[in-house]
Formats: C-alpha cells, sequence, structure tokens
C-alpha cells in the first residue's frame, strides 16, 4: 500500500502555468528567506526574476528536506521548475528532491539557482535520466541511506541558528553532545547576538563587505548594513553593529564564532557598495539612501548627508502642486528656484557639468521664500538647507553625499570665513576632493560629484569677495551664476505680497518630498526613451542663436546652465502644470538679469582692465613724478614712474610711464602676458618696436637721462569704458 503524499507548503495556492517557473525555496532559511512575502532576500528575488512578490513559492525548510520522500512538491502537471537555494542545501537532499520530481511529477525543465535567481546547475538532464534508468532509483536510495548517516555524525558539530530561548531570540550556538548512559542528545545554548541575517556579499570601489540585515528593538523596519570584511571579528566591527542597534555576546570566547558566521555570504546576494548618491547602476539613491528605480544590481550607500533625516515625504503631488506650484506661477525669480532644483539630477543624464545660482537682494525681496519652496521638492527646506559656515572640506565632503543632487545654502552672510566662502565657490563646482593619503599606503580613491546648488545673500559674491580684498576667480563667476532678485508680483488670492510669502513658506513645510520622487522616475523614463539629450540640445541651439556674434565663450557656456534650467521646466510641465511660455520667459529674464551684470565679454579682460584702471587713477598723484617737471610738486615716496602732462592746447591724453615693479603691482593677480595683451588690444598699453623686450620701451632721455625700460600706460576715459563693457 503506497504512503500517503502531504503537500509541500503553499502547494494548493500555486497558479495552474505548467510551462511557466514555479519558485521552489530550498535550503535551511527557506523561510527565514520568504519572510511571509516581505523578506529581503524574497524581494531581491522577485526584482531580479521579475517575479510577482505577492505569489507564493514552495517551502522546503529543513523539516520538508527530511520528508521529500512522501512529500508532493509541485503540480503533478507543472513542467518547469526554478529551485533557489536558501541556505545549506546538501547535495544528497538535491538528489533526493531530483527524484521526487521524476516520480511525482512532469517536470522537464529543472533549474538550481543561487539566492538570487542566478542558475548554478540545470537538472533538467538528470531528471530524465532518472526517469529513464530504472536502476538509478537504487543508486539514489543508496545516497539516501549514506545520507541520514552523515546527517547523524553532523548531528553532533556545533551549529549556529536562530532561537527563542527563556524569552530571548536571538542567534545561538548549539554543541550537541551524546549522553552515553541514556543515548539522548544534550545541547548546549551560547547566546551570541540578536537575531541577523547575512544577505549577501558587498563590493565598492575600494574594499569587500558582508551585507548583514537585522531589526533592532523597537523599531518597526530592518536596517541593511555593510560591515566592511576587514572590521569582521576586529573591535571596530563590533562597535559598528552595536552603533546600529544590534547586541552582542560580551563572551569573547564566542564571538570568533559570530564572526564566522558574519562571513557566510556564500551563494547569497550581491552588494554595489557606494559612498555616494545620485545615479547608480540605473537608480538612484537620496542622502537619506532611498533608492528609486530598480538598479541593475542592488546598491547600498554607505555615506552620510549631514541632513540625511531631512528627506521625508509630507503632503501628495496634487497639495504640492495646488499649495505651492499655483502660487508660484508668474512669478521668474520663484520659478527660477523650482528650476534650479529640478534641474540637479538632468546634469548627469546630459553629462553636464556642475553649477549653481546664487539670487542677491534686500531684506524682505523674496530669497528665503524662493530657497523653501526650491528646498520642498526633495524634503523638508529646514532640514535639508546647508550652511556657508563650513570649510572647503567639508561642504565637498557633503557634496558627495549629494552627488547628482540639489544642494541649498543658506544666505552666504551667515559665514564668518569669507575666504572659504570663495574656496567653496570653487571647489565645490569643480566635482573632485582632495587627494587624501590611506592608512595602507599610496592614495585614496579621488572622491568625485555632480551637484547643483542655490545660494542666496544680500549682496553678490564678487561684492562679497571683494569688500575684503579677495579677488575673484572668473570660474568661480561661470560656476556660481550671481543674478540680482526682484520681488514677485502675482500674489495670486493673496491680499499682499506679505500674505504671499507667508503662505508658501508655511505651505513648504507641509507638502514636501513627493514631487522630487516622482519627478526622478519620470526622468528614468525620459532618459530610457532617449528624450533628454535631443530637447537639451534644441534649445542650447536656440538660444545661442540669440547671443551677439563676438559674445565671449564664457557667455555661451552659461547660456549652456540656463538651457538645462529651461529645458527642465518643459519637461517638468505635468508636475507644474505651467505655461510653456512662462518658463521660457522666466528663464531668459533671469539670464538677461545675470548678463548685465556680467557682460558679454570675457571677465578676465574687464577684471583687467578696470584694476589697472582703477590702480592709475589711485596713484597718479602721489606716486608719480610729473614731467614736464612741476616745481610746485611735493616729493614722492615709492616711486612708480612718470606721469606726462601735455599742453593744455594739445588734444593728446595725459600717460605714464610705470617701472616693471610698478606694473607688477598694477596687475596683481592676473599673467603677465596676458595682462599685457589685454591692455594692448584696449589701447591702454604701448608695444615696444624692438625685438625681445616685450611690452617695455626707454624712457625718453628728456624725462631721465639712463633711459630705463618701462610700460607706457594710458588711462581709459569713461566714455570708452562705458562702451566695452
Amino acid at each position: 500500500m503506497s504512503k500517503k503524499m502531504i503537500q509541500a507548503p503553499h502547494l494548493k495556492e500555486q497558479p495552474n502555468e505548467p510551462f511557466s517557473d514555479l519558485i521552489v525555496l530550498a535550503g535551511s532559511q527557506a523561510w527565514e528567506w520568504w519572510g511571509k512575502g516581505k523578506g529581503e532576500g524574497w524581494l531581491l528575488l522577485c526584482q531580479a526574476l521579475q517575479h510577482n512578490a505577492t505569489q507564493k513559492p514552495i517551502i522546503l525548510d529543513v523539516k520538508q528536506l527530511n520528508e521529500l520522500e512522501r512529500l508532493a512538491i509541485v503540480p503533478p502537471a507543472q513542467r518547469a521548475v526554478r529551485l533557489i537555494q536558501c541556505g545549506e542545501l546538501s547535495q544528497a537532499q538535491i538528489t533526493a528532491l531530483c527524484l521526487n520530481l521524476a516520480k511525482h511529477s512532469k517536470v522537464d525543465q529543472l533549474a538550481l539557482c543561487n539566492c538570487i535567481g542566478e542558475v548554478t546547475e540545470n537538472l533538467s538532464s538528470y531528471i530524465k535520466r532518472v526517469r529513464q534508468d530504472s536502476g538509478m532509483a537504487e543508486i539514489i536510495a543508496q545516497e539516501g541511506i549514506e545520507k541520514e548517516n552523515n546527517v547523524r555524525v553532523d548531528n553532533m558539530s556545533p551549529y549556529i541558528e536562530k532561537r527563542k530561548i527563556g524569552g530571548k531570540s536571538g542567534l545561538y550556538r548549539i554543541t550537541p553532545k551524546l549522553d552515553k548512559d541514556t543515548g539522548e542528545i544534550i545541547e548546549r545554548e551560547d547566546w551570541l547576538s540578536d537575531e541577523l541575517e547575512v544577505v549577501g556579499q558587498g563590493r565598492s570601489d575600494e574594499e569587500y563587505y558582508t551585507m548583514i540585515s537585522f531589526k533592532p528593538h523597537n523599531s518597526d523596519n530592518n536596517t541593511l548594513l555593510a560591515l566592511p570584511l576587514k572590521d569582521v571579528g576586529e573591535r571596530t566591527g563590533w562597535q559598528l553593529l552595536r552603533k546600529n542597534g544590534l547586541n552582542i555576546t560580551n563572551n569573547q570566547r564566542l564571538r570568533p564564532y559570530l564572526a564566522d558566521y558574519l562571513q557566510d555570504y556564500y551563494q547569497k546576494g550581491f552588494y554595489r557598495v557606494v559612498n555616494a548618491t545620485g545615479w547608480q547602476s540605473g537608480a538612484y539613491i537620496l542622502p537619506n539612501g532611498e533608492v528609486i528605480g530598480e538598479p541593475k544590481t542592488p546598491v547600498f550607500f554607505v555615506g552620510q548627508s549631514a541632513n540625511n533625516k531631512g528627506y521625508g515625504v509630507r503632503g501628495s503631488i496634487e497639495s504640492w502642486q495646488q499649495e505651492i506650484a499655483s502660487n508660484v506661477a508668474g512669478n521668474p525669480f520663484m520659478m527660477l528656484g523650482v528650476a534650479v532644483a529640478l534641474s540637479a539630477p538632468i546634469i548627469h543624464l546630459i553629462n553636464a557639468e556642475s553649477f549653481g545660482v546664487h539670487i542677491f537682494g534686500g531684506s524682505s525681496t523674496g530669497k528665503t521664500t524662493i530657497a523653501n519652496i526650491a528646498s520642498s521638492i526633495y524634503g523638508h527646506p529646514d532640514e535639508i538647507r546647508l550652511s556657508w559656515l563650513t570649510t572647503p572640506l567639508g561642504i565637498s565632503n557633503e557634496a558627495q553625499a549629494r552627488n547628482d543632487g540639489f544642494m541649498p545654502l543658506d544666505e552666504i552672510g551667515q559665514s564668518t570665513n569669507r575666504k572659504h566662502v570663495g574656496d567653496i565657490a570653487y571647489s565645490l563646482f569643480n566635482g573632485v576632493g582632495k587627494i587624501q593619503g590611506a592608512k595602507e599606503g599610496g592614495n585614496r580613491d579621488l572622491a568625485r560629484w555632480r551637484t547643483v546648488a542655490f545660494s542666496t545673500g544680500e549682496i553678490d559674491l564678487e561684492t562679497y569677495l571683494t569688500n575684503v580684498g579677495i579677488k575673484t576667480n572668473v570660474g568661480q563667476l561661470v560656476r556660481l551664476l550671481n543674478i540680482p532678485l526682484q520681488r514677485a508680483t502675482q500674489f495670486h488670492h493673496h491680499k499682499d505680497g506679505k500674505a504671499h510669502a507667508d503662505h508658501l513658506n508655511h505651505a513648504s513645510k507641509l507638502h514636501y518630498g513627493v514631487i522630487g520622487r516622482e519627478w526622478i522616475k519620470h526622468l528614468i523614463d525620459l532618459h530610457h526613451n532617449n528624450a533628454i539629450e535631443p530637447l537639451y540640445r534644441a534649445i542650447l541651439e536656440n538660444r545661442l542663436n540669440t547671443l551677439p556674434n563676438d559674445c565671449h565663450s564664457q557667455v555661451k557656456r552659461v547660456m549652456s546652465r540656463f538651457s538645462i534650467l529651461e529645458m527642465t521646466l518643459k519637461f517638468s510641465l505635468d508636475f507644474t502644470r505651467w505655461d510653456v511660455a512662462e518658463c521660457e520667459n522666466a528663464i531668459t529674464k533671469a539670464f538677461n538679469e545675470w548678463v548685465n551684470i556680467f557682460g558679454y565679454h570675457s571677465r578676465e579682460e574687464l577684471q583687467v582692465i578696470e584694476q589697472v584702471n582703477g590702480w592709475l587713477l589711485a596713484n597718479a598723484e602721489g606716486r608719480f613724478i610729473r614731467y614736464p617737471i612741476d616745481p610746485t610738486q611735493r616729493e614722492v615716496n615709492n616711486i612708480a614712474g612718470f606721469r606726462v602732462i601735455p599742453d593744455s592746447k594739445s588734444d593728446e591724453q595725459e600717460y605714464f610711464y610705470l617701472y616693471p615693479m610698478a606694473f607688477d603691482e598694477a596687475i596683481k593677480g592676473h599673467p603677465k602676458k596676458q595682462a599685457c595683451q589685454i591692455l594692448a588690444e584696449k589701447g591702454m598699453l604701448k608695444r615696444g618696436k624692438e625685438k625681445g623686450y616685450g611690452f617695455t620701451i626707454k624712457l625718453p632721455r628728456q624725462i631721465k637721462g639712463d633711459r630705463t625700460r618701462c610700460y607706457l600706460l594710458y588711462t581709459l576715459v569713461e566714455s570708452e569704458e562705458e562702451e566695452n563693457t
């Protein structure tokens, strides 16, 4: 009489799809892996196989594997099975599984896979041979007997498993011992740690990790932790585990067993460990570690933003549109703030450089309101905003933690070190950190990032730095765009500007985070459809055609930033519900305000001309000997040269002979060759005619007999200066 077959867990709930892969989780950790449909391993597996996570798999844990000879594993008509190894699964057990399926089903496609769905062995031909060879059953039966004998021996070896003893759940090391008098197996149970699961191996560009999942006490969510392999079993490793809420034994004798267990990640998942956020493996990581999209390989972020807790969600798309976007419409500089924030994830997708926007104006012009609106796209405005009161290294670390992301900065005047502000304005957008040595020798990998920043202040960056004698580099001004702010004029249903601003400031702290996440999902779709680059190129070409023919390349470079902002607003119309023409006008107005300050021509040229002209005017009376000689002139100290004053009846312009050291002083901070070229082209410096002496000429004999070589300079007449700017 044949034995009655017992159904495997979830067998009744399998769909009638015999030719589709039926998922079977088999091994010592099968139940934990599934986790009632919410296990991290199960969800990663479903993602890899594109399997519906709500469809329960067949479960073959230790109990089921020990009674395979009377277990109905799959529906009798099933043809395709994917066997997923979860934890320990011996060759004897795999063989017994094949025998069962050969006898009790029509399965002819059987794949043994690791825990992330990768095929490790195709067992289809083995199943076929078992069915065809009548003697195979005897061989398998003998293997089963040997397996049982081996199990008895193995059962006396220490092992680690999850248990709950005396109300305390966790990992226990079980040491079996045979009582020779009674034949009973007595177990010694040593607690090692809270319950945890080693879910796979991780690897960054620099090192390897073991990936551990556990639920800290009084927490509703599991914590996934990347523990560096070099720290496993070391003091630093135990500290990291405890810091993240995992209780571990203090018994030094037991810790090595736990350390070995933590390295048991073979046949499990693989993670790409990164220390930068943004676009990684086709998905996007927010500064709080949240992953948007489906990465090609699971990714884990080990860095941390100083404001990572601010990236929460409140409200909905509809509430943000109604309370914020609708009240921003028609106000160009508020729309500009939204464009800057939304553009941050785009620059990577079109391989653009980092940049930022600095809006400036007096108090109560709406600077803080615009910053709050822009910040609300990704999180709570107060909690994700950074401060200028930091160091270049601090801001570089934060930029890496917000790679491909938005960086709102508070008022520039908050900084107590203006030199740091100048350094930050350059290094932040340079996108590369400082070279740092590694403990093991050599250097660490360079930190790299892309970002879009938004800053506010009462004055522009150049004035802010110049006021304390710090020269502004043109590179800073084409990376951080200084735009004078104009107040909002469209108050919508609010009675005045104050009521309008108050509403937006309040609303930005009630409706935040949702738009940014949905926007990034939208960008993933646009990128997959190759829709981003063509629109950007079309907008850039159109905007470049509006520039003067003699426009400098610096301005064209900046125009590419404004083209990104326009493209961003056009792609986001479904989120903002703004008008296309309104978006174009907002960006045009912002560019016009910027170019009114910067100009269409080379900023370096303007800086050299203004600096030298200002130096001549400031020192004309006190440091130059007049010619013709003026007997009434006071004694000149620290002589810079000679000032030639033409006859009052002459139309000639006065000019100056500068000694070389005085000329170096006048052009301080600029390369001499470049400065000479600029001044000569503007008619301020007369070229020498003798070869080999550059721009210097000899003093006329009537001025000084030794005929020292000098630079002959003219001041720039005001009307000419205006014409050149």
